[in-house]
């Protein structure tokens, strides 16, 4: 626990509150924790006010929620596997405890760059139980998640094209701002959405439970930093929005 907690800059008995544990020996194997009020220079959050063009997009973007870092956790990031759906994650999730910030619903989203909103999930209904059933099912059958089914999951979305292939995607959201319609051309820093759970199997019964922010940068047909290891995707983004 000492270890853990030198890492991230907190102290232990903050990660025991924010985990609702009596004390180290509650904690098991393969737990993942909750930390809070991360040191957001030891968690790479500090833009690096030297930063080059080294982005792999040529320009840096700006974090999609206010004083936000990366996850801490790799299953958080692109290219995590996500073994209900026989699939992998395509994009980073924005959780408390986990990105330096709470998260909580309804906190704003925004554009991490400039662009024009091709997208905007204004009409979005919730899934029903037998709806996310059949997904699972069809996953299992076909031995992995289609287009049509990942897209589903991704719940309520708003999509930002930022010219030369690159779009950006804000999912999961609980509402969108009127003014957001495709079309649209947004500054970096806009609102273009509101933290939610929308898409997600939890939001039916336990609604708030899975709430977060999963946010994408496609690059033309794919993901960027589809096929890296945890390393090199962490590498990736953190060059893209010009973190130490």
């Amino acid at each position: 626990m000492g270890t853990i907690a030198e890492r991230f800059g907190v102290t232990a008995a903050s990660i025991l509150e924010a985990n609702a544990l009596v004390d180290e020996a509650s904690i098991s194997i393969d737990q993942i924790l909750a930390i809070k009020n991360v040191d957001p220079t030891l968690a790479g959050a500090v833009p690096d006010a030297n930063a080059s063009a080294e982005s792999p997009l040529g320009y840096h973007m700006t974090m999609p929620l206010a004083g936000a870092c990366l996850p801490i956790d790799d299953g958080q990031m692109p290219n995590a596997p996500r073994e209900y759906r026989n699939g992998f994650h395509e994009g980073v999730d924005f959780f408390t405890g986990f990105a330096c910030i709470d998260v909580p619903i309804g906190a704003p989203v925004l554009a991490t760059y400039p662009g024009t909103v091709v997208r905007a999930d204004h009409e979005y209904r919730q899934l029903t139980q037998k709806q996310i059933d059949d997904f699972i099912a069809l996953t299992v059958e076909i031995g992995y998640t289609d287009a049509g089914t990942l897209d589903k999951f991704r719940g309520r979305q708003v999509w930002v094209d930022h010219g030369d292939g690159v779009i950006t995607r804000y999912s999961h959201l609980s509402g969108i701002p009127d003014e957001i319609q495709v079309g649209t051309e947004v500054g970096q820093g806009q609102t273009v959405g509101l933290v939610g759970d929308s898409g997600t199997p939890e939001s039916l019964g336990q609604v708030g439970y899975n709430k977060h922010l999963h946010y994408e940068i496609r690059t033309g047909n794919s993901f960027l930093g589809e096929g890296e290891t945890p390393e090199q995707t962490r590498a990736t983004y953190m060059a893209v929005f010009g973190f130490q």
